[in-house]
């Protein structure tokens, strides 16, 4: 019970101990449960197998008939043509039975039907009829060379039709090896990619096949084809564990481990296994020829090669965005730092007044000190909101909470928060009457608007109008934030909204890069767009959509 792993390894012939050995595997395999039971014999490469192979089928004797039949046909055709063809011409009706004989159905029939064909020449067409004696001793010679012939005959026909034959399995061979090949290289994932190998497979040698990996702990399981998950039986699984662990072929139809019902073949990547395919023929009876071996280990290499190559383009991805991500932490940083200084130098340098030459200063004086560090500490404060939020963005922890608000609330919210920096701006406001309530989530949307109105006061000169509209569209609200500034470049419209992206205006360095990907982000998670245009009288325009329900559209 303490053993984790029985490893049993002794040559073993004749059948009777294969049985008796076989039987001590199940008995084991049964009263340990858990415990992993790898059965060693002989060597590991695929072969033939000797007294453990299964029967193979009765000899199909429909050539041998068909060939009688041929023969007797070709005596038929000879009495008839008889009293017109000398006998030595007879014997061609023969040849050319022997001949489709061996087209059809290979060299032991057509072997027959050169013996027949002789026999039934002497006994019909040779004087005295009807008996197989023989009066003139020169058709000795006529009935050797004819079965020479004959045999020959077969011989070369049988050998063009195995080339024949041959050739035909080269081609299915090599095009099948394309077209997987071509699958593989335009698929990625271990899943798809052996998916396309057990469908290849299947068709190729009409067996039942899996394709299996290992799991965390180093155990395979099934992952292409019937049964997902662990492999049910277990004698199969040991049997496969050791194909898989050890690198080579094992199970049904070798030396190596044959008590089971299937052929486990490894899928030996650059660094070792990465996976097996498990292939279960339908006729149990019938065993792979070596070029089916051949084509199997083929398949094997080249989805083993496939498999390695979309492992190592997923490291290569993973390095690759470890790397930018290190270049994304080192850039947050050197923004942040600079960022972090300038309120923090104001507040510093307010606070510093105050308590230096408070008690001179004027209450005007203090009060318009005290306006600034609250200012610069208010700038402070959504800088750092902005990167909490971000992070939560990226991550995936900040979750949605979404409930049907009017936008006029949130709208207000935002004014409210920025009323001192909007004192010196005017603001349109165009909201209708009959605006559809959205699912939403509050303070996220909130800040959208606060992000945008921030974006205008911040890259529009002072007294610069500003503008908010909405309006229903196509089941969804459509918002737009607009300004009468400058605009912006060509360039940024389409990167205007990626993180640390600070465009390319002359007062871009004053902006963190953050609050328009925060926008983008908070919108998307809605399920809604967002986007921005120059307009045409001058200006620039952010807009944005939020799905609404579907009984509040109006």
């Amino acid at each position: 019970r303490n053993v984790s792993k029985i490893i049993i390894g002794k040559p073993l012939r004749p059948a009777w101990k294969d049985r008796i050995f076989g039987n001590f595997v199940d008995e084991v395999i049964r009263l340990s449960g858990e415990i992993d039971v790898y059965v060693i014999r002989g060597q590991a490469e695929p072969g033939p197998r000797t007294s453990s192979s299964p029967v193979r089928p009765p000899t199909d004797w429909t050539g041998y008939l068909a060939s009688l039949a041929i023969v007797a046909l070709g005596t038929g055709l000879g009495s008839l043509v008889r009293p017109y063809l000398e006998p030595s011409n007879l014997i061609m009706i023969y040849l050319l039975g022997v001949m489709i004989a061996a087209i059809r159905w290979g060299r032991g029939a057509a072997v027959l039907g050169s013996l027949f064909s002789v026999l039934a020449f002497d006994f019909f067409f040779v004087p005295p009829f009807y008996t197989f004696a023989v009066a003139d001793t020169q058709y000795l010679i006529t009935f050797a060379v004819m079965l020479l012939v004959a045999l020959v005959i077969s011989h070369f026909t049988s050998l063009i039709q195995r080339q024949a034959q041959t050739a035909r399995h080269l081609q299915r061979r090599t095009e099948s090896l394309r077209a997987l090949s071509g699958q593989l290289a335009g698929t990625r994932g271990a899943e798809m990619l052996l998916s396309i190998a057990v469908r290849h497979a299947e068709e190729i040698f009409e067996s039942q096949v899996r394709g299996l990996m290992p799991d965390e702990q180093g155990q395979l399981v099934i992952v292409a084809g019937p049964q997902g998950g662990p492999i049910p039986d277990a004698k199969e699984r040991s049997v496969a564990q050791w194909a898989f662990d050890l690198g080579q072929v094992a199970g049904w139809g070798t030396e190596t481990l044959p008590y089971v019902g299937a052929l486990y073949v490894p899928l030996l990547g650059l660094e070792g296994p990465v996976g097996a395919l498990e292939v279960r023929p339908q006729d149990p009876q019938r065993l792979f020829s070596p070029e089916q071996m051949r084509l199997l280990d083929a398949i094997a290499k080249q989805v083993a090669l496939a498999l390695e190559v979309d492992r190592l383009e997923k490291s290569t991805l993973k390095a690759q965005l470890d790397m930018e991500t290190e270049q994304m932490r080192s850039s947050l940083l050197s923004s942040v730092t600079h960022d972090f200084q300038t309120p923090l130098a104001a507040v510093l340098g307010s606070a510093s007044s105050i308590l230096e030459i408070g008690p001179n200063l004027s209450l005007a004086d203090i009060r318009g000190l005290v306006e600034n560090i609250y200012d610069e500490a208010e700038r402070l404060s959504r800088l750092i909101n902005n990167l909490l939020k971000v992070t939560k963005l990226e991550s995936g922890a900040l979750a949605l909470h979404k409930e049907l608000q009017p936008l006029e609330e949130l709208v207000g919210s935002a004014l409210n928060r920025l009323e001192r920096r909007l004192t010196q701006r005017h603001l349109h406001i165009s909201l209708p009457e009959d605006l559809p309530m959205a699912p939403m989530d509050g303070p996220l949307v909130e800040q959208v608007f606060l992000n945008l109105l921030e974006n205008a006061l911040k890259y529009t000169p002072e007294g610069t109008p500003l503008s908010i509209a909405a309006q229903a569209r196509d089941n969804e609200l459509e918002v737009e934030v607009a300004d009468q500034g400058p605009g912006l470049p060509g360039e940024d419209l389409e990167n205007i909204f990626e993180m640390y992206y600070r465009g390319s205006a002359k007062n871009s360095q004053n902006g963190y890069g953050l609050g328009l990907a925060i926008c983008k982000a908070i919108v998307r998670a809605h399920g809604g767009r967002i986007w921005a245009d120059n307009l045409p009288g001058g200006g620039a325009a952010f807009r944005f959509t939020l799905p609404l329900a579907a009984d509040d559209t109006p």
